[in-house]
């Protein structure tokens, strides 16, 4: 490569980084701090520690239920280049229970004000894959942003836990002095929005609107929904991604919202980039969809404002569809968007947040359906009477003899012929059993139900018989769930005690669980038998499989 060559890659390179945080023209007026060649005595790094209390620095804050810590807090002029932090347990309660928080100089609200799994793109509550970007990362049970955050005079760096657990937490920031603050540095901020609505024709959803002078640089959108009309993403796909700027309408129009991330022809498969990525995608009965873009190459600038909307009313290939109606007029259609816009701005503060809704509404679903508990005594009026009063899952066939809703989509229900020494995903249960049911619930607040209806033998007293265990392989100790068997009867649901069920450890026979319950006093009757799986026991949210050898009624 020749000098000149060289000289020019090297410039070109320097300048495409600080453009990042610069405003138009401040590229000129100051050379690269990220040029690895460039020696500068005039700077120096600094480092903090923060939440782990367990060794060396036993007088940091731990991340206490209801408590925040300050990872960092800052002296300016200096850029904040790198933010660490390990991922919490139980992961579902955290992901969206733990909030990030950064403070610049004298603001009097914070630049960024997040969850953390969103603000690092692991979307739909902790649901997203592994991957790297330019800018942010969800490594191996741990989150690192790289976003540079130049400040004037201070920075904090905070996280806030919202939840009524403590948890355990490792956080880490990294920074470099500035010899003297340039008044055309930006400071970085980001912002949480959730909206569910439903999609319609003539939808228009603003998702992020600003005022004031900056850039964005990109955003990360985790959307939810269970209408079978969109499946496989059909129609929330689509949508004119329009985005106002300084009072100029549509001053760029993305026509689709996958190719406003770069994608064509929808969402179809997990792909991790490094200015854009699809870290989850699920088609189903639950439809779940996590995606990031990152405009560092060309920032969208503003002075005035910016205002992001999605337009599906121009959507003519779509709109003409009578389907879309129909399931629009028959109360379908629902969708849940939780988003992140990323954005460089001339004030350390400015941007009035929105309220985050309480932690058990964050970690939910936020659809209609969601909203509304399933009714059992409809469902168990429409089945059938299974003729057979034992079902032991001695055959696949026998698992269409029950009837199972609220399974985490893509993996579950499945059956198993015999347990494999191994574990894995997706689990194995202990050993010695043949003809196995595997179940994972959905998330913490859709339980997994199991049901059959049964007629109960008159004057005879009976007894449910449940035959079942957890995954023994996968995290050994810490494996377990919460099972709830119950009885209905008409519009009535008889719970019994809720058990822990603990998968044991190491593997063995004997660590299957026999559970009997009481059936007499329904004794000549039709009723429904209910098992619910749900999230939770002794131990933290670690490895919830459930695994059901039997759900019989047996007379002694």
């Amino acid at each position: 490569m020749s000098r000149l060559i060289w000289c020019t890659w090297t410039c070109a390179m320097a300048a495409a980084v600080l453009w990042l945080v610069l405003p138009a023209g401040a590229a000129r007026a100051q050379s690269d701090p990220n040029d690895l060649a460039v020696i500068r005595s005039d700077r120096q790094t600094g480092f903090a520690n923060g939440g782990w209390a367990y060794d060396r620095y036993q007088d940091l804050k731990k991340l206490d239920a209801h408590q925040e810590i300050v990872v960092a807090d800052i002296k300016g002029p200096a850029v904040i280049r790198h933010i660490h932090m390990c991922r919490h347990n139980p992961k579902e309660l955290c992901a969206r229970g733990i909030v990030l928080e950064i403070w610049f100089d004298d603001a009097k609200q914070p630049a960024v004000a997040c969850p953390v799994a969103d603000f690092f793109g692991d979307g739909c509550n902790g649901g997203a894959m592994d991957f790297s970007s330019k800018l942010i990362e969800c490594a191996p049970w741990s989150y690192n942003c790289y976003f540079p955050m130049p400040f004037a005079s201070r920075a904090r760096v905070i996280l806030r836990n919202d939840t009524d657990k403590n948890v355990m937490d490792y956080s880490y920031v990294e920074w470099e002095t500035l010899p003297q603050w340039d008044a055309n540095l930006g400071y970085f901020h980001a912002t949480y929005g959730r909206k569910c609505f439903q999609l319609t024709k003539e939808s228009d959803e603003v998702l992020f609107d600003v005022q004031g002078t900056g850039h964005l640089v990109g955003r990360q959108f985790s959307v939810v929904t269970d209408e079978p009309h969109f499946r496989a993403y059909n129609v929330v796909m689509e949508g004119n991604n329009e985005v106002d700027v300084d009072g100029r309408p549509r001053a760029l129009d993305y026509l689709g919202t996958e190719d406003s991330f770069t994608f064509s022809w929808g969402f179809q498969r997990t792909f991790a980039g490094l200015r854009a990525g699809i870290t989850l995608v699920e088609h189903g009965s639950l439809n779940r969809l996590s995606i990031y873009r990152f405009h560092d190459h060309m920032p969208i600038r503003f002075n005035k404002s910016l205002r992001w909307h999605i337009n599906w009313s121009q959507e003519k290939f779509f709109t003409g569809d009578p389907k879309w109606a129909a399931a629009v007029a028959r109360g379908g259609c629902w969708v849940d968007y939780a988003t992140v816009y990323y954005w460089y701005q001339t004030v350390p503060g400015g941007y009035q947040h929105a309220p985050l809704a309480p932690v058990a509404a964050r970690q939910k679903t936020l659809l209609r359906s969601s909203q509304q508990p399933l009714d059992l005594g409809s469902v168990f009026e429409k089945m059938p009477v299974d003729p057979q009063m034992e079902n032991t899952f001695a055959s696949q066939q026998d698992m269409d003899r029950v009837k199972i809703t609220g399974c985490y989509v893509g993996t579950h229900p499945f059956w198993i012929d015999r347990p494999q020494p191994k574990g894995g995903h997706p689990g194995n249960p202990n050993p010695g059993k043949q003809g196995i049911l595997a179940l994972h619930a959905a998330g913490p607040e859709t339980p997994c139900l199991v049901m059959r209806k049964v007629a109960l033998p008159a004057g005879k007293a009976s007894l449910l018989r449940i035959v079942v265990s957890g995954d023994p392989y996968e995290m050994p100790g810490q494996s377990d769930f919460l099972l709830q068997a119950g009885v209905q009867v008409g519009k009535e649901t008889k719970w019994f005690k809720e058990e822990v069920i603990d998968a044991g450890t190491p593997p063995s026979e004997e660590n299957w669980k026999t559970l009997q319950y009481d059936l007499a006093p329904y004794a000549g009757k039709d009723v429904g038998i209910v098992v619910k799986i749900s999230y939770g026991g002794r131990n933290a949210v670690m490895n919830e499989e459930a695994f059901v050898d039997e759900v019989s009624v047996v007379t002694p």
